[in-house]
C-alpha cells in the first residue's frame, strides 16, 4: 500500500499527536523496506533514529512537513537542533546520521519527487565532513544536553533514571560546596568510577554487536 507523504499537511493541532506517531512509524517502515533503506540497513542495522528525529524536529519545532522542507529547514535541524537537543554516548554515535539522512532523501526524491530534495542532498554531502565537530561542539549544546553530557563525563550512565538522579544530587552538592557553577570536569568518587566503567562496558558491547551485525 502506497504511503501518503502529504497526510500531515494542513493537519489541525488538536489531531497532531496520534496522527504524527502513525505517520512517523509508517514512513519509517516504508523507507526501511525500500531499496535505499535495505542497502543502508546492511551497513547500519539499527537505522531509523535520525530519520525519526528529522521528521520530529521539522514538524514540532519548525512547523514543516517533509514535502514542505527546504534546504534551509534541514540545515537548521542538522546544524542547530541536533547539536542542541540530541545527546550521544560518544562522538562516534553520530557517524550514521548523515549517511542515513542522505539515503532517506534519495528515497524521497525517487519515490515522491519532492522539489527540494536535490538541494537538500547537496547540503548533506557538503556538511558530512564537518558533522561530527558540529554535533559535538559544546557551544551549541542546550541546557538539558549540557547537563546530560556533564553527567556522562562524571561517570554516570545518563540513560538510567537512578544514575541521572544520582548525578542531580552530585551536581547540586557541588554547587553548594563551591558556591558557584561547577566546572565540566568533576573529581571521580568510587561510585562514579564504577558507573563510568559500567557505561564504557555497555557501550563497548553495543559497538561489538553492531560490528557483528554488519559482517553478517
Amino acid at each position: 500500500m502506497a504511503f501518503n507523504i502529504h497526510q500531515l499537511d494542513g493537519l489541525e493541532w488538536d489531531d497532531y499527536e496520534e496522527a504524527f506517531e502513525e505517520y512517523q512509524d509508517s514512513l519509517l517502515e516504508h523507507f526501511l523496506e525500500s531499496p535505499e533503506g535495505q542497502s543502508h540497513l546492511q551497513e547500519f542495522p539499527e537505522a531509523g533514529f535520525w530519520v525519526s528525529q528529522l521528521v520530529y524536529y521539522g514538524y514540532s519545532y519548525l512547523g514543516v512537513t517533509l514535502p514542505q522542507m527546504t534546504k534551509k529547514h534541514v540545515e537548521e535541524i542538522v546544524t542547530e537542533l541536533f547539536p542542541r537537543k540530541v545527546s550521544l554516548l560518544s562522538p562516534e554515535d553520530g557517524d550514521d546520521a548523515i549517511p542515513e539522512l542522505t539515503v532517506f532523501w534519495q528515497y524521497l526524491a525517487r519515490e515522491y519527487s519532492l522539489r527540494h530534495a536535490a538541494a537538500i542532498l547537496r547540503f548533506l554531502h557538503r556538511i558530512a565532513p564537518d558533522f561530527k565537530s558540529v554535533m559535538n561542539d559544546p557551544s551549541k549544546f542546550g541546557m538539558a544536553k549540557s547537563f546530560v553530557m556533564m553527567g556522562q563525563q562524571a561517570g554516570f550512565d545518563m540513560t538510567q533514571k537512578e544514575d541521572m538522579d544520582a548525578f542531580m544530587h552530585f551536581y547540586n552538592a557541588s554547587i553548594l560546596a563551591q558556591d558557584s557553577e561547577p566546572q565540566p570536569g568533576f573529581p571521580l568518587t568510587g561510585a562514579t568510577r564504577k558507573a563510568r566503567a559500567k557505561r564504557k562496558r555497555k557501550h563497548k558491547e553495543a559497538r561489538a554487536a553492531r560490528e557483528k551485525n554488519r559482517k553478517r
